[in-house]
Parts: C-alpha cells; sequence; structure tokens
C-alpha cells in the first residue's frame, strides 16, 4: 500500500480569491482535493500577488500537508497541478516549482517602504534553498522571520531554472538575467508607483542580478526607471570571480548548458568584465551592497556506484572570500562579512540563528543607507541628504515664488507666445501622408459608426489597432480632411466650434510625449482658433492672466501642471458661451508615463465639462492595451485591421507600378502573397515592399523574389531582427551607432552630425578623431562641390561640418535632399545606407537640411530591447561597453564642448559602467584651456572636466592607476560645479531633489580627492570665494525664479565646511567682490566667515574650528548682531520660503548663545523688533527675551555671557524634564507640552535662583 506520509515539501497555491482568509483557503484547496481534510492542510502564508494584470486580484500562499493528496501522489514526477472549483470562474493553481515571483507576506500601505526580493543559486529551489535542513518545514527566515523584524518590507522570491543534471535548457546567464527583468516589469514590482527594491541573492542569482542590472542600463525608459528602484541588497557567496565547477563539469557533460557553467569558471573572462560594469554602475547609481562568504568548505559533486550524483565527493571552497566580496573585503569591514557555514547552508537561518540576527541588522542598515544617495566603490554610504526633507521648489500655494520685477499686465497675445514650444507640430507634418485614396473608408456613414459619431454622438471614440497598422495616418487623415468638419458643424447652431489636436510623440521631446505638453498644446490651440473666430477670451482666462502678470518677464515660458489645469479649467468649466471642442489625441500608447494615468486624464477633461456650456468630444487612437480596454470597453471604437485589407491592396500595387514596368512585371507575381500575410500592419507591407523592390531592381527573378518573401517574418520585431541580422558584417558597428544614436535621440539628429559622431566612434583617441573628422570634411567638400553646392545655402539654417580647430576654419553647408539622391554611390547615401529601413532621412518642414529618425516607434522599441545588442553584434556584443553617449562625449570632447561632453561623460558612466580615461587621457593638456565653458570660466585639464561631469567613476580608475595622481596635480579643482549648475552658474535652478544629489556628490568627489593628498593650496581663495557666493546668491535674487535658498545656503556651505575640516583657516576676512553690481556698504564691508554663516551646521564647524565667536567685522558687528539683523527681516524678503527662514534664525540665536555670543551694536529697539519679527512666526521668544538682554560686549560682557549661558542651559534642563513627566502622563502633544511648560509664570525666575544657588552668581 502507498505511503501517504509526504517527504517534507512546501507547496504554492495561486489563483485564490482576494477576499478570503486563510481559513476560508484551507477550506476551498480541501473542496478542490476532495480527498484531504482541512486539518491536513498547513497555509503558512497568503499574500496579495502584484501581478497588476490579474484582474480581479487574487492571493498566493505557501502551505505544507500533514497527509499528501492522491492528486500528488499519482502524479510522480509533476510539479504543477490546475484545480478546478465550483464557484470560481479561474483555476486554483498548486505548484512545487515556485517558478516567477511569490509573494511572501502583505503590508498596509502606509508602512509599505520597501519590496525585498530573494534571489536562489545553482541548482538550487526558489523556497527551499532558504530552509533550514531537516524534516520541519514551518520556518522559512524570509517569510517568517523579516517581515517581523522589518514590518516596512514586503518579501518575494524570485524562481527560474537552473537545474544542472539531465537539463535540455542553452539559456545563457544573459538569458537569466533577461527573465528576471521580465518578471519585475510582469509582477508589477517596476511600475512607476513601485517602492524601492532590496534584493538577496545567493551565489548565481547574484550574477543573473548582475546581468539584469547590466541589461537594464542600457534599455529603454521602462528599463531604466526599473534600474533606478534597485536600491541595494545583500550578496551571499556569489562568485563574482568565479568558482571551482570542476566537480561540476561532470553532470553538464554534452549537455546544452555546458556554457552556462563555464561562464562561472574562475577563468571567466565574461564574470569578470560583468563585475567590472557591475562595480560601475552600482557605484554611479548608488547602490548600497553587503557581501557575505561562507567560511567552512563545502561537500562536492561526486557519481555514485549506480550513475547518478550526490554530495559526497571531498570538501572544498567552492567561492573563496575574495570572489564573494570582489576581493574588496579587506577595505571596508563593515560591508564585508563572514557567514560560518558552507556555501549551501550560508543562507539557511533557522529562527533562533544567530546568524539570521546579524543579517536582519545589516538589512536595516541596508534599508537606512539606501535613504542616504551616494556609495563608495565597495557599495558604503559616503554622504547623508540632509536637503531632501522639506527642500521643496514651491511657495505655499505650490507656484513658483517669483518676484514680480518689472509686472505689466499679460494679455492673451502673452499667454499663446508663452505656451508654445518647439517641434509642437513637427509630428504632425512627419506623419506619412495617405496613400493616394485609402482610408475613404473610414467615413462610410453605412458601414461604421465614425460619422454618426462625429455628427451626432458625445463622449470618447477609440479607433485602435496594431503597431504599424496606419493609426497615425488615418488619425491625420482624419484631422486634415473638411469632411470631419462638415460632420461635427451643428446647423443653425450659433456654438463655437473649435477642433484642436495632439500627436504623441515618444521618439521627440519631452514636450512632444508628456502630459505638460498636451496641456500647452491644446491651450494655445483652442486660444488661436478662437480669436480665428473673432471670439476674445480674455475675460475668461482673466484669473490666469492675473496670475501670470505677477511673474517676471524673463521667465515667461516656464509653466507648472496647476498653471495649465487652471487654464484648462478656465476654459472647460466655463459658463459664458456655447463652446464646441473636438479635441483629437493621436498615440495614447506613446504618452511618456503609466496608461492608466492619461486614462484618468481624459475622463477628468470630460467631467469637467458636466455642468458648463462647453461641449467636449475626443477622438483618440492607441495600441489596443489592457488598460485602454478596461477603461473604455463601452466606448464606440474602431478596430483599424479590420478595414485595410483594400487599402493594403492598393497600396501595394500602386507602389510597385512607381517603380516603373520591369519591377512591375517581377513583382507581380508575389503581389497577392504580400497582400495576404500583412494582416492589416501597413508599416510590415512598406518595408517588405522596400526590400523586394531592391532586389527586383538587382535583378532577381520572381522566383528569388518569392523565396525571400518566404523567409521574411511577419512578426515586425522578428523583421527588424532579420534585418540587422543581414547587414554585411562590415557595417554592423556603423548600423549599430546610428540605431543607437536616434533611439536614444528626443529631437533626432542632423545628417551630417551623425556622420560626424559614427567617425569618433570609430577612434580610440582624441588626435584619431581629429584625423577622422578632417578626413570626412574633406570627402564631404569634394562630393558637395560636384554637386555644385560649396556655398552655403541661406535659405535654410547651416548645418557644422567640423568645428573650428586651431589653425582651422569652420566649413559649413546644407546638406539637401538632392544632393543625396545625386550621389547615391557617395559617402552620405553609403552610411545611411548601413542601417537598411530602418532609418529615413526627412527634410523638416519648412528647411530643406535633412534630419535622420527611426523609420517607426516599433523599430524604437526593438533597438532599445534587450536583445538587439547581441543581435547586431553578435560575439562582439560582450565586449562592446559603448553606447550612444559614449560616441557623443569624443564627439563633444573632439570638439572642444566641454559642457556638452561633461553631461554626456556622466551619462555613458551611468549607462555604460566604465569611464572614458584611456581617451580623455590622449587630449592634450593644453586643449582643456583653449576653449572656454558657457560661463567664461576655463578648464585646467581632465581632473577638471571630471569634476565638472561628476565623473566618480574617472576619479576612481585615475586613482587606482596613480594613486599620487590628486597630490602632484596642479589643476585647480575647488571651484568647479556640477556642470547643470556650472554651465550658466544658474544657481536658481538648483531647486529639485536631483541638482541636491548632483550638489552632494560633488562634494563627495571633493572628498575623495583630500583623502588621496589634494589640498587646500592648490586653490587658495577658494574659501573666499564660496562664501562670496553664498553672501551674494542668499541675499539678493538677480533671476527670482523658482528655488529654495536655504537649500541653497546649506549646499554651499556645506562645502565651506568641508574645505575648513580639511585645513582651510576660517578667520580669514571675506571680501565681497564687485563682481555683480553695486551692493550696500554693509555688504562690501569685509567681514568673516562666522558673520556670513547661515546654518547651525556651519556655525558648529567654524566655532569648533576655532572661529572667534566674538569678533567685529569692519562695521564692529558680532557675529550675533548679523544673525540679529538678519532676524530683522533685512534679507528675508528675499526669500521665496520665508516660512524656514525664521527658525533657522532661532535656532542660530540659542547657538550663538550657548557658546558666549555677544552684541556689539544692536539697539534695544532693534533687539524687540527682531524678537517681535520671530514671534510674528509664532516661536516662543521669551528665554530669547529674557537671555539677549544681558548679552552685550561691554565691561561686564563676558561675566553676563556666562550666567546667561548657563541660565539658558538650566532652562533648558526644566523645559525637559516638565516636558518628559506630561509625556509619561501621555498628556497632550509634544508641542501642546512644549508651549504649556515655557509659558509657566516664574520658570526663568526659578532658573536664575538655581543658577545663583550653584555657581554665586547672578
Amino acid at each position: 500500500m502507498m505511503s501517504t506520509r509526504p517527504k517534507p515539501k512546501v507547496y504554492r497555491l495561486r489563483g485564490c480569491p482576494a477576499h478570503l482568509d486563510r481559513l476560508a483557503v484551507v477550506e476551498l484547496l480541501s473542496r478542490a482535493l476532495g480527498d484531504i481534510s482541512p486539518n491536513d492542510i498547513k497555509i503558512r502564508s497568503l499574500a496579495t500577488n502584484t501581478d497588476p494584470r490579474i484582474r480581479p486580484p487574487t492571493k498566493v500562499g505557501t502551505l505544507t500537508f500533514i497527509k499528501l493528496p492522491s492528486l500528488i501522489l499519482s502524479h510522480e514526477g509533476v510539479s504543477e497541478w490546475k484545480l478546478r472549483v465550483d464557484g470560481l470562474e479561474n483555476h486554483l493553481i498548486l505548484d512545487s516549482h515556485f517558478l516567477g515571483v511569490t509573494v511572501l507576506n502583505d503590508i498596509e500601505k502606509v508602512n509599505h517602504e520597501f519590496d525585498c526580493i530573494a534571489i536562489s543559486g545553482l541548482a538550487s529551489h526558489p523556497f527551499g534553498s532558504w530552509q533550514p535542513r531537516g524534516e520541519d518545514k514551518s520556518f522559512m527566515w524570509i517569510r517568517d522571520g523579516l517581515p517581523r523584524i522589518m514590518p516596512n518590507i514586503r518579501a518575494s522570491i524570485y524562481g527560474y531554472d537552473t537545474t544542472l543534471e539531465g537539463s535540455d535548457s542553452f539559456q545563457s546567464i544573459e538569458d537569466l538575467g533577461k527573465g528576471l527583468i521580465n518578471h519585475l516589469h510582469a509582477s508589477g514590482l517596476a511600475l512607476p508607483s513601485a517602492k524601492p527594491l532590496i534584493f538577496l541573492a545567493h551565489s548565481l542569482g547574484g550574477i543573473v542580478l548582475k546581468e539584469a542590472f547590466v541589461s537594464l542600463a542600457r534599455g529603454s525608459e521602462k528599463d531604466i526607471h526599473a534600474l533606478s528602484l534597485f536600491k541595494g541588497g545583500i550578496f551571499f557567496g556569489v562568485p563574482s570571480q568565479g568558482m571551482d565547477i570542476s566537480y561540476l563539469r561532470a553532470m553538464v557533460k554534452g549537455q546544452t548548458n555546458e556554457s552556462l557553467l563555464e561562464d562561472l569558471s574562475t577563468r571567466s573572462e565574461y564574470l569578470l568584465a560583468l563585475d567590472n560594469q557591475f562595480s560601475g554602475l552600482s557605484l554611479t547609481r548608488s547602490m548600497c551592497i553587503h557581501w557575505a562568504y561562507e567560511t567552512k568548505t563545502s561537500a562536492t559533486i561526486k557519481r555514485t556506484l549506480d550513475g547518478s550524483f550526490a554530495r559526497e565527493g571531498p570538501k572544498e571552497i567552492l567561492v573563496s572570500k575574495e570572489s564573494a566580496t570582489r576581493n574588496r573585503w579587506h577595505l571596508r569591514s563593515s560591508m564585508a562579512f563572514p557567514i560560518n557555514e558552507d556555501h549551501s547552508d550560508i543562507v539557511k537561518f533557522r529562527e533562533d540563528d544567530t546568524n539570521f540576527h546579524v543579517v536582519s541588522e545589516k538589512m536595516k542598515q541596508l534599508c537606512r543607507d539606501c535613504s542616504t544617495g551616494l556609495v563608495d566603490d565597495i557599495g558604503r554610504p559616503v554622504y547623508t541628504q540632509e536637503l531632501r526633507n522639506g527642500s521643496g521648489t514651491m511657495n505655499g500655494n505650490g507656484t513658483p515664488g517669483f518676484m514680480g520685477h518689472d509686472a505689466r499686465k499679460w494679455s492673451v497675445k502673452d499667454l499663446v507666445g508663452s505656451l508654445g514650444f518647439r517641434d509642437e507640430r513637427s509630428r504632425l507634418h512627419t506623419i506619412d501622408e495617405r496613400f493616394e485614396h485609402t482610408f475613404e473608408w473610414v467615413f462610410d456613414v453605412e458601414r461604421l459608426p465614425l460619422s454618426k459619431w462625429l455628427k451626432y454622438g458625445k463622449g470618447f471614440f477609440w479607433i485602435h489597432g496594431k503597431p504599424g497598422s496606419g493609426k497615425s495616418t488615418l488619425m491625420k487623415f482624419i484631422c486634415q480632411s473638411p469632411r470631419t468638419q462638415e460632420l461635427l458643424h451643428k446647423f443653425p447652431s450659433e456654438a463655437i466650434q473649435i477642433t484642436v489636436n495632439f500627436f504623441f510623440h515618444d521618439r521627440g521631446t519631452l514636450l512632444q510625449k508628456s502630459f505638460e505638453g498636451l496641456l500647452r498644446s491644446v491651450l494655445r490651440q483652442i486660444i488661436v482658433k478662437a480669436e480665428e473666430l473673432g471670439v476674445n477670451l480674455t475675460e475668461l482666462l482673466n484669473p490666469l492672466l492675473e496670475k501670470r502678470s505677477r511673474l517676471d518677464w524673463s521667465q515667461a515660458d516656464l509653466w507648472t501642471i496647476g498653471d495649465l489645469e487652471s487654464g484648462i479649467h478656465l476654459l472647460f468649466r466655463q459658463t459664458h458661451l456655447d463652446l464646441d471642442i473636438f479635441l483629437i489625441l493621436d498615440a495614447l500608447d506613446e504618452y511618456d508615463g503609466q496608461p492608466d494615468f492619461i486614462c484618468d486624464i481624459l475622463e477628468g477633461l470630460m467631467k469637467m465639462t458636466s455642468n458648463s456650456r462647453t461641449n467636449l468630444k475626443i477622438l483618440f487612437s492607441s495600441r489596443p492595451w489592457e488598460t485602454f480596454r478596461q477603461q473604455f470597453n463601452t466606448t464606440p471604437s474602431l478596430r483599424l485591421q479590420d478595414h485595410t485589407q483594400n487599402d493594403i491592396r492598393d497600396y501595394s500595387w500602386g507602389r510597385i507600378e512607381m517603380e516603373g514596368e520591369m519591377a512591375y512585371g517581377v513583382l507581380q507575381p508575389i503581389i497577392p502573397e504580400v497582400i495576404r500575410r500583412a494582416d492589416g500592419v501597413f508599416l510590415w507591407v512598406k518595408l517588405v515592399l522596400y526590400d523586394l523592390i531592391d532586389e527586383a531592381l538587382q535583378g532577381c527573378s520572381p522566383n528569388e523574389l518569392a523565396a525571400t518573401l518566404d523567409s521574411i517574418p511577419s512578426d515586425l520585431q522578428e523583421y527588424y531582427a532579420r534585418t540587422v541580422q543581414r547587414i554585411p558584417e562590415n557595417f554592423r558597428w556603423d548600423a549599430y551607432v546610428i540605431l543607437e544614436l536616434l533611439s536614444h535621440s528626443r529631437e533626432g539628429f542632423d545628417i551630417l552630425r551623425i556622420m560626424e559622431i559614427l567617425e569618433c566612434s570609430r577612434q580610440a583617441t582624441y588626435r584619431a578623431c581629429h584625423k577622422g573628422l578632417d578626413m570626412l570634411v574633406k570627402r564631404l567638400k569634394s562630393e558637395l562641390e560636384e554637386s555644385g553646392s560649396q556655398e552655403p545655402d541661406s535659405s535654410s539654417p547651416g548645418v557644422q561640418v567640423s568645428k573650428e580647430v586651431p589653425g582651422k576654419p569652420a566649413d559649413e553647408w546644407t546638406i539637401t535632399e538632392s544632393i543625396i539622391e545625386s550621389h547615391r554611390g557617395g559617402v552620405i547615401r553609403k552610411t545611411f545606407a548601413s542601417a537598411g529601413n530602418l532609418v529615413e532621412l526627412n527634410a523638416e518642414p519648412g528647411h530643406k537640411a535633412i534630419k535622420a529618425q527611426l523609420a517607426h516607434q516599433t523599430v524604437r522599441e526593438f533597438v532599445r530591447s534587450q536583445d538587439f545588442k547581441r543581435c547586431i553584434l553578435g560575439r562582439r556584443a560582450r565586449q562592446t561597453h559603448e553606447a550612444s553617449d559614449t560616441f557623443i562625449a569624443k564627439y563633444h570632447i573632439t570638439n572642444h564642448a566641454w559642457d556638452e561632453a561633461a553631461a554626456s561623460l556622466l551619462r555613458h558612466e551611468s549607462a555604460t559602467g566604465y569611464s572614458l580615461k584611456s581617451f580623455l587621457d590622449s587630449v592634450p593638456k593644453g586643449i582643456f584651456s583653449m576653449v572656454p565653458l558657457k560661463s567664461g570660466e576655463t578648464l585646467d585639464g581632465p581632473l577638471a572636466l571630471a569634476m565638472l561631469g561628476n565623473l566618480q567613476l574617472f576619479l576612481e580608475e585615475t586613482l587606482y592607476h596613480d594613486p599620487d595622481a590628486f597630490k602632484k596635480t596642479e589643476e585647480k579643482l575647488l571651484l568647479i560645479y556640477p556642470f547643470s549648475l556650472h554651465s550658466s552658474r544658474n544657481w536658481d535652478s538648483l531647486s529639485t531633489i536631483d541638482d541636491g544629489i548632483a550638489f552632494q556628490k560633488h562634494l563627495t568627489l571633493l572628498k575623495l580627492l583630500f583623502d588621496n593628498g589634494y589640498t587646500i593650496g592648490r586653490h587658495p581663495l577658494a574659501f573666499e570665494m564660496i562664501l562670496q557666493e553664498t553672501r551674494y546668491r542668499t541675499t539678493y535674487s538677480i533671476s527670482p525664479r523658482e528655488f529654495d535658498m536655504l537649500s541653497l545656503s546649506s549646499l554651499l556651505e556645506e562645502k565651506a565646511a568641508l574645505l575648513v575640516g580639511y585645513g582651510q583657516d576660517p578667520n580669514i576676512r571675506i571680501r565681497m567682490r564687485m563682481k555683480y553690481g553695486s551692493f550696500p556698504k554693509s555688504i562690501l564691508m569685509p567681514q568673516k566667515a562666522l558673520h556670513l554663516a547661515k546654518t547651525a551646521k556651519f556655525i558648529r564647524c567654524l566655532i569648533e574650528h576655532g572661529s572667534d565667536v566674538n569678533e567685529p567685522d569692519g562695521l564692529g558687528n558680532s557675529p550675533l548682531d548679523c544673525l540679529l539683523m538678519k532676524a530683522r527681516g533685512l534679507y528675508a524678503s528675499n526669500y521665496d520660503d520665508p516660512s524656514r527662514w525664521p527658525e533657522q534664525i532661532y535656532d542660530n540665536i540659542k547657538l550663538f548663545i550657548r557658546h558666549d555670543g555677544m552684541m556689539a551694536r544692536t539697539s534695544q529697539e532693534d533687539l524687540d523688533g527682531c524678537l517681535s519679527e520671530l514671534e510674528s512666526f509664532g516661536y516662543d521668544v521669551m528665554p530669547l527675551r529674557d537671555g539677549l538682554r544681558w548679552v552685550r560686549l561691554d565691561s561686564f560682557g563676558k561675566l553676563r555671557g556666562m550666567l546667561v549661558r548657563r541660565v539658558f542651559k538650566i532652562f533648558d534642563i526644566f523645559v525637559r524634564r516638565e516636558v518628559e513627566d506630561w509625556e509619561r502622563q501621555g498628556v497632550g502633544s509634544l508641542a501642546d507640552q512644549k508651549r504649556e511648560v515655557i509659558g509657566r509664570p516664574g520658570l526663568i525666575y526659578r532658573a536664575r535662583l538655581y543658577a545663583k544657588f550653584y555657581y554665586g552668581i547672578g
């Protein structure tokens, strides 16, 4: 009789209805299995599935059986079973393989801060590998222990197939990394709303994670976002430098997975390259990583007598300490730690295991560090972002805090000019015109609903179709057809009829695909169309006009989403006139955001008009994504591919007729097959005919053309792969560079710029690039002179072929379409022929100059996919670490465009994990200073460029090759700021968290310089100039943009404090230079750092390093006098967010009093005014009023200062004690308690008596 006593195993149950609890799930599963009672089932976890595609949501559980059901016993070797349950629409799925993502615990939304994903190792079970050995399978530390200790984490495991013995899988590590990426996206763990990700990776799992990380860095925008969620993790025995696989080779010999195992060996060049790239990427992206290594030998695999394999071989070290810690265990012990177990048991923790507590503490530290930002080269956090909280850029009402210099009333004309943006209409012009009479059917009243909807309908109409089916061309036709306006017109209605459109463009500029761009364009078009009809909207838009009138005119083009929505609200909710608005929106799937957001936007626009005299109709197109289906399932719609067969037929026959009789004759037999296979995808037909016509013109026979057609895939992505694989090997690099550039470009590239960048991409040094560009200019000049276009075309903007270099004048030509066509065998045509029909050359509207762009959005998706690089470069892909920004950086460096070069170099390091040190080292030293930055300043050399670009990897590599490089350099580096600020010294733009992070990284790189030999003496005036900048920027606002002055002060003073910490004398006198015009005498008077300090952190730093707290300035003011002047509002009125200014003043006054700070020139009247100013902001000034009355620099000043200091301390002690008593009693809030205690009569008197009694003074 078969035993039902199960071998200890944990199972997974998917598809549980979301409303069920554990008890109900047990009952449901028992009923589904039939022969198992509820008492035989133990649910260990039950959590909501994160997959956003599963609707309604379901839960996933882990469980064990006390008694195995017959379903499992009778299907030996099976790992998944589907269970039908009456009343449930879908099956329950029971499995033991745990493949994919499994969520292990639910968490309250308010507590959810991180997602933790555990990835198992080689030949291990996704769940079981994390459980302790033995019969008891009730505890798994990631599921049961971690959520208890860290309630802010939702834990999941990721399972993938890494079976060795008997495997028929030939997947590589790259394939495994791609699988992880796909599951992250599919599970919803990489959505824009997703939480930061923490990883636990064991053995091969860490290599797979590294591969995924590197792949994401060169992927699409969606991939880049997913990468930004990676915050760190713990790597357990991850063989970064390989592992001993000698005992495993016998298991895979002759199998398809043999190459995967070889990639893990200690001789693997792939592993070393991957580790170097991951190291650079994790450093530039501030990942916090801990490395755990084993300290016990592991039993190796041995073939037994019956031919099977067992862990009975000699014990060996599988992954060395050096390999598991990237050979950096000795550099930072806190980031690398031992676990006294073998390679397998290093992650198998019992509930009372001390190793579990060590790891959990590391996890807590990691989560804390993940909020801090930058890390060093082994994953250690190196600074704290103190400015992330409370450093917003808006004032109290959520709008920019402009000062309104020279304000005048805005007109509607001003509004229209401000709303417009470059390339607003360019997408519409670049969409292909329909072929002859195609798409006429869309207005067929009998067969299709669009015409009736246009004439009588309301709300939405949705046109959807496959990628490449012609949606945009159809939308352009509808938009421009007179019949559209005829159908919309209502006679004899007196309503004002306005049609506006917006064509989203994923390959375009940010405004061409964003919510802001949509609002700006729609608002501008409505105003312009209304004026064309003689309707003045000034009265309707008056609130917006008044708001804009308060802004500075230099910032007229700056718009917030709030202001744009306000303008739309005024028009859509108005009740003054009858207004019919017809809105055409193309390619909602190309919106640069989540589809559910744009759906909500459309619904919101429609709801605005519900109680107004504005009538809104929206015609939109998109791919048939599930989000759109769910949102607009009841909306009138049209599926494009169901109606285009005749159009495709007309296009196909018409297209070959245009090529002449010879081509028509050989292509005629296969055109019916082209039409049959098109399946409604116009783009496929266009591309296929391009290929077939090209071969027909080369003399191919009908049979050869038929064979070519048979070889062409019907899927667009497969077609693109075939196209790049057919590119001749010697043109593959050119095609790779061109496609990379265009896939990452928002605005496309002029063809000459691409050719210059392509030339630079082929070179390894600065001089080689220079020589290559010179040769390119000569070849182009020769061709252009032959075409008769040796002179620039004055009717269109010149295209600079070669930047001006010493001894060479700049040459400019305009490359027109006629020039290209007249030189089909020339360098231009040959260059772009390498990319096949994936790239189009088009003239911009109104210009003759030619720009290159990808043929379609689907091409961009292909080029940004994980497979593209390997597809086009083959075996070279693993060794190729250059990307679009690498090529652009070389180009800008060669042309001495240092600001642009710095930006490209930073993006290069962030995308590839490598620096361009070898190329930068090839630049002659004197070249850097020959061309100034946009700010007018010059660079001294490559280190200065690295500081300009925040190039951490370059500095690290420089230090690695020469530990004394920073000590020996003569470059002045202390006043080089990140390029985003330095390029125009536009401190006003220091308003976002990203800018704050860039500045903090700048400080981190300064620490790196100082720690490795750089000295203050290289730039002795740096400290003075930083404080001059601080004093100027926080005193007068020249360009009143939205920014936070206190954050600016904090950053600049943090830099000054850094210099003090590394030996700068804090007592030098600071003179305000006349760089910015005339200033009051009090500001120009020499002062010391303590007189200028704004932040408590800087004040403490100066005092700790010997600054005299009572040193007078040139007018006799003490630092406390200067602080009290600020408190009276002398400068605070210039701050956009004054609410935080008094808090800093208040705290700084207390700080000065505690350090015996005295007043020298502040009158009693000024003192009272200062305290009244603070009191008006709600601060309790009683202790300050009492203390400052005694603080004055006279003959008794120091004695009084001592008394006040001690009284102040005692006062604080009394307050603290009283508040603590209230806290113990649980009475009131902390703020209420403090106000009550401070306000008690006699408290200060008690403090004075206390001081007199204990100190004998008073």
